[in-house]
């Protein structure tokens, strides 16, 4: 299920990984969602550039965190926790957004996480099972 990164997306993403740290699923954010009227505004919103055939943000799952990478800028990590997942937006194609949070800009909540994903639904399960395992796995768990 991992996406097929080039040479460049694959220094991108292996500049953010901790030592040691792999990753569960790989992907890329699509430009399919272009058509909906918001969906410029969230792609820049999620950092994606708009359909220039450049550079894409490129997502990542580990063991502990879900890593966004913007072809510029700083990269934003979720760390998995129990609730992360705010919400997922499923398209026609099986293709969406999964929702970690939401931030204000001009008044308005603006949701972060990952978009444009592939099989998004598989993908959801992907996180909800490490996010279980990460759970189990910590000192803290009841």
């Amino acid at each position: 299920m991992n996406a097929a990164l080039t040479a460049e997306e694959q220094a991108r993403l292996a500049a953010v990984l901790r030592p040691g740290e792999q990753c569960l699923w790989q992907g890329k954010g699509s430009t399919a969602h272009a058509a909906a009227p918001s969906a410029g505004l969230l792609a820049r919103l999620f950092g994606k550039k708009p359909q220039t055939g450049g550079p894409e943000t490129l997502y990542a799952i580990t063991a502990k965190r879900v890593l966004a990478i913007p072809p510029q800028g700083e990269p934003q990590e979720w760390f998995l926790m129990l609730g992360l997942i705010q919400g997922v937006e499923e398209q026609p194609d099986a293709s969406g957004s999964i929702i970690f949070d939401y931030e204000e800009q001009n008044g308005q909540k603006v949701p972060r996480g990952i978009t444009g994903v592939p099989q998004v639904a598989r993908v959801k399960n992907l996180l909800a099972d490490a996010i279980d395992a990460a759970y189990n796995a910590s000192p803290w768990s009841v």
